[in-house]
């Protein structure tokens, strides 16, 4: 049986070769292509994984800074709360933290005691402080809830002091000087 290339003229196969030799190229070019192009995308790949990286980053930084604004706006929100609630304030603040003092040994069930009072009258302060000073005797027991009573007071009341002049072993009883300090708020005008 004779060969395919004896039925071609020396034409043909001089053609036939210069066909086989561009689809060999055009193979070749392919290939180098697909290296190239898969090297490329590879890059593309890294790249797109470096930018989401660094979107996730700066997406976490805007949550963290929302998150932060938001805790400012409800600080701002708390101190509003507390200009209005925990300070005394108005033409009547001395006798409202009077009131508040009886009121307070009145629910610690514990005898009103003679009480010095001291006002912070210097010059013009936003925040003035209300001192009450006054001596105690009475049980540990007694001591913690008037400790109770003071921390869960509705107004800002801060135990400047307390001194311990005496302390009875026989009978658990204390004699303590206490300063206990109110705030007095004024708006700006």
């Amino acid at each position: 049986m004779p060969a395919w290339s004896e039925f071609l003229s020396s034409e043909e196969r001089k053609r036939l070769s210069g066909l086989g030799l561009v689809a060999a190229l055009a193979v070749l070019l392919v290939i180098a292509s697909l290296f190239f192009w898969s090297y490329r995308l590879d890059g593309l790949r890294e790249e797109a994984r470096r930018l989401t990286a660094e979107l996730e980053k700066i997406s976490a930084q805007n949550e963290q800074a929302r998150k932060e604004f938001q805790s400012w706006q409800a600080t701002e929100k708390d101190l509003e709360e507390m200009e209005t609630t925990a300070f005394y304030s108005g033409a009547g603040d001395q006798e409202a933290f009077r009131q508040d003092l009886k009121n307070l040994f009145q629910q610690a069930g514990l005898p009103l005691p003679p009480i010095n009072y001291q006002y912070d009258e210097t010059g013009k302060k936003q925040f003035r402080r209300l001192a009450a000073s006054f001596v105690l005797r009475f049980s540990y027991p007694s001591f913690k809830r008037f400790l109770y009573q003071v921390e869960t007071w509705p107004r800002l009341l801060i135990i400047d002091q307390i001194n311990f002049q005496k302390i009875d072993n026989a009978s658990g009883a204390l004699d303590l000087r206490i300063t206990l300090s109110g705030y007095y708020h004024e708006k700006e005008k």
